[in-house]
């Protein structure tokens, strides 16, 4: 009922301000630095995304992007582990440890699938994978 901006659209980072800058004791509760510094590794690992697939100063043109967004996503765990274990609950703890061990092995098919297309592409450049497959629709159809 109470949403952030035009149809909720600003709600995420609403979310994420109560997130960063709610009051908490860190002496008292160590932990919190933990949870505090996956929140962070999160918001950093957006950045490099957004770095990736930019505009014009991108790491997409260099011939190992491929590399470098695999390389990213691969931190994601542990960030996810952080975030978990940093928040003193055991469901959301629980749940950080099941959501990191389902990204390793999404990470683990998806790392298999990317040098598959990169054997076939010849590089690992995220642009010659674009103009290589523009016509794959036709030979795999959904």
């Amino acid at each position: 009922p109470n949403k952030v901006g035009i149809i909720g659209l600003l709600q995420s980072f609403a979310d994420l301000l109560k997130l960063v800058i709610k009051f908490k004791n860190f002496y008292f509760q160590s932990r919190s630095y933990v949870g505090l510094f996956g929140v962070l590794l999160l918001i950093v690992l957006v950045v490099v995304y957004s770095f990736i697939y930019g505009s014009y100063y991108s790491v997409s043109y260099s011939s190992l992007s491929a590399l470098w967004f695999l390389a990213a996503s691969s931190i994601s765990g542990y960030s996810l582990l952080c975030a978990g274990w940093g928040s003193y609950n055991s469901y959301s703890f629980l749940s950080s440890v099941r959501c990191a061990f389902g990204s390793v092995s999404f990470e683990a098919c998806f790392m298999c699938v990317v040098i598959f297309c990169a054997l076939c592409c010849c590089g690992y450049n995220l642009i010659d994978f674009y103009h290589s497959y523009w016509c794959s629709w036709l030979l795999f159809p959904l």
